[in-house]
């Protein structure tokens, strides 16, 4: 016979849980003075793996049958270690009255791995039928939320108005508390560029190539060569990309994540940093933490900002966040880059845990053409179109990424067909212009 309701698979679950906990409180003694040594123990589990089998298969026979659980199935079809992970959370609301509390607390650590789940993926997620949100009292801990439609649907009971407005303010409240939306700590970036988007010196390149190798051949390091046993700590990968803005670093950044099959997690300072004590520390310990959980490259951009030499600090806190940044570097041992424009600015203990300096210089004439060659589509270019004929000297390749879309701006304004030298070297002017305004306001800042 079949199961028509959920209590019943929950009864038969239970029944082989007793196997579990019969063999882990087994008694321990020689076999002449205590009977039951004499079981062999690999027949319980045995026993145990054949009889969930068999209520696997009751379940798959379920999808079609009659009453509560058939009906919730075809709506909601639900692989059955999904539906044995539902049931866990569901039935911590059994000893209390139907829908009482509104909070079902796991560890993000416990129920889904228990069933080797990812979340993420799971159709529980997709049906929106369990809600994540992250634990504002403990810091990357989850808590997860049964739906009502889940718990109803079970039952075989009426999913009001009311109970869909209470599902709908749990999904808004995962969504506002996800680590993945924006307003959290850091986005996540999965990098499109690889080395062959970078348009730099043959030196440079040997030196991404250098940090690249040294990931990838960790192993080989640390254990086949032996630096794991006289290397104790600062094995991560840590670099410092510097160079003038717009030179390529964040690029370089996406590139080297992508040639890892690596996603980049990079760091909102805007949320990074708190105002209340000790905040921004946990901030930032749990941005480490989170690279290590998604296997991530880290990329704090404009890291000046975070690693400021401690002697030119006077605040506690500010000296505390760059001790918390310090010891974490410490720790982490997977990859983490920090760009910056000013690392002069740098604390002294900081550089020395970085273990590659990666100089970001302004691109040669060369480069230079190069790298708006790249950038305009030969679709949008005029005939008469000559890259060799530009003056592009002086332009990073931010400021080159602004004369082609400047180009384009110009070339559409005059109802032109394609993009043409003249736009070109109007938007080389538009843009050099804006840097020399620019420069003039800090030297009249400074004087």
């Amino acid at each position: 016979m079949s199961y028509t309701s959920y209590l019943q698979i929950v009864k038969d679950i239970n029944y082989a849980e007793e196997f579990e906990r019969y063999e882990k409180n087994r008694p321990i003694g020689h076999f002449y003075d205590d009977p039951q040594a004499h079981i062999d123990f690999r027949k319980v589990r045995k026993i145990k793996s054949m009889w969930l089998d068999h209520v696997k298969e009751e379940y798959e026979v379920a999808l079609d049958g009659k009453g509560a659980l058939g009906k919730f199935l075809r709506h909601y079809p639900l692989p059955f270690k999904e539906f044995c992970c539902l049931l866990d959370l569901v039935e911590d609301t059994n000893e209390k009255s139907d829908f009482e509390i509104l909070n079902m607390i796991r560890e993000s650590e416990d129920i889904f791995k228990k069933h080797k789940i990812r979340f993420e993926s799971s159709k529980l997620k997709k049906h929106k039928l369990i809600f994540r949100i992250i634990n504002p009292m403990r810091p990357l801990k989850a808590v997860y939320e049964v739906a009502y439609k889940a718990q109803l649907g079970l039952k075989n009971q009426k999913y009001t108005d009311e109970y869909e407005q209470l599902d709908l303010a749990l999904e808004e409240e995962s969504k506002r508390n996800s680590p993945d939306e924006l307003d959290s700590l850091y986005y996540i970036i999965d990098p499109k560029e690889s080395f062959s988007e970078l348009i730099v010196s043959s030196k440079m390149m040997d030196n991404l190539r250098s940090a690249l190798s040294r990931e990838q051949e960790k192993d080989k390091i640390f254990k086949t060569w032996g630096f794991g046993k006289v290397i104790r700590y600062g094995k991560g990968t840590t670099l410092n990309f510097r160079g003038p803005p717009g030179t390529g670093k964040t690029l370089a950044a996406n590139c080297l994540a992508k040639e890892m099959g690596r996603k980049l997690l990079m760091v909102r300072y805007d949320q990074l940093q708190n105002c209340y004590i000790g905040v921004t520390e946990k901030h930032i310990q749990q941005v480490f933490h989170l690279a290590k959980i998604k296997n991530a490259v880290l990329f704090f951009d404009e890291a000046d900002a975070i690693a400021l030499s401690r002697k030119s600090l006077e605040r506690s806190w500010e000296m505390s966040q760059v001790n918390t940044l310090l010891k974490e570097l410490e720790r982490f041992e997977g990859v983490c880059i920090f760009a910056t424009n000013f690392s002069e600015k740098y604390d002294a203990a900081f550089e020395r845990r970085l273990t590659m300096h990666i100089d970001f210089e302004m691109p040669t004439k060369e480069q230079g053409a190069k790298i708006i060659d790249k950038l305009l589509p030969y679709k949008a270019r005029d005939k008469s179109l000559s890259i060799a004929g530009l003056d592009l000297t002086n332009l990073s390749g931010g400021d080159l990424k602004n004369v082609a879309l400047n180009a384009a701006g110009i070339a559409a304004r005059h109802k032109s067909g394609k993009i043409k030298n003249k736009h070109i070297e109007e938007a080389v002017h538009l843009v050099r212009s804006s840097k020399t305004v620019e420069d003039s306001k800090d030297t009249e800042y400074i004087s």
